[in-house]
């Protein structure tokens, strides 16, 4: 495994948990899926397997070492967020920002290949248009987009990806999972939170499933999608139907009632 989270416990304000005693486990090259209703722990659970959030008890290791033990340094170099919060204050250029995922390389050989890795993941994220102008400027839709390549371009082996979909349209939807399908199929392991429950079924390897400050279950793709465990998570009855799109790719249909 490539991470591995035990007993894991972040306490919040009046001595209530934000989650109690999780344990998680991601397999190098997987994609899992992090789901669950508003207030579940979603992004207490991307914080503290990132590495941004300590927990007050339990363990993370990242290849079978403690994360904590890892620098500031260190850990930019093992894995790569995108987070909710995006906000840039000054004008910087998309490029400008694109390059700012080669800071951890600063000084090392890997540097050497820093515009070629700046590159790509323009090409990746398809924001070639948008390079000349100011992000400040642009969209929420198009600055998310230029945010995914900036991680991309962080080059790491393992990327975390916080409601991506958030902000986008249906192409800017559509482009954002052809990127992380390309970054999947690349070797990469990807954790991606999404309330789109069609959409990130038809993208993940396996799911983790969030009820209330804890997991209740976790897995591969069709272990969790089932009608019993959504409709507890989400505390309302949940149907679940399989169906294929135009590309050969499974997704499942939740329908509440």
């Amino acid at each position: 495994m490539i991470l591995v989270a035990k007993k894991c416990t972040v306490s919040g304000e009046n001595g209530q948990f934000r989650l109690d005693r999780i344990d998680v486990e991601v397999g190098g090259g997987e994609m899992h899926a992090v789901i669950g209703p508003n207030g579940a722990g979603k992004s207490t659970l991307m914080g503290i397997l990132s590495g941004i959030i300590v927990p007050d008890s339990g363990t993370v290791e990242f290849m079978d070492a403690p994360l904590g033990d890892l620098s500031v340094r260190e850990l930019a170099r093992s894995r790569a967020v995108l987070g909710q919060e995006l906000a840039v204050s000054f004008g910087f250029t998309v490029s400008e920002v694109v390059a700012w995922g080669r800071a951890p390389w600063r000084g090392t050989k890997e540097a050497s290949s820093d515009q070629e890795k700046i590159d790509l993941a323009i090409h990746v994220a398809e924001i070639e248009p948008l390079c000349g102008r100011r992000i400040n400027q642009l969209s929420g839709g198009e600055r998310k987009r230029v945010h995914i390549a900036r991680v991309i371009a962080q080059d790491c082996p393992l990327m975390f990806f916080d409601e991506p979909d958030s902000d986008l349209d249906l192409v800017g939807t559509r482009q954002l999972e052809e990127t992380l399908r390309t970054l999947h199929q690349g070797g990469r392991t990807l954790v991606v939170s999404s309330h789109n429950l069609s959409w990130i079924s038809g993208l993940s390897t396996h799911v983790i499933l969030m009820g209330e400050h804890e997991v209740l279950a976790a897995g591969p793709v069709r272990e969790v999608f089932t009608s019993e465990l959504l409709s507890r998570a989400y505390r309302t009855k949940i149907s679940v139907a399989w169906s294929t799109d135009a590309r050969g790719h499974d997704f499942a249909i939740c329908t509440s009632s």
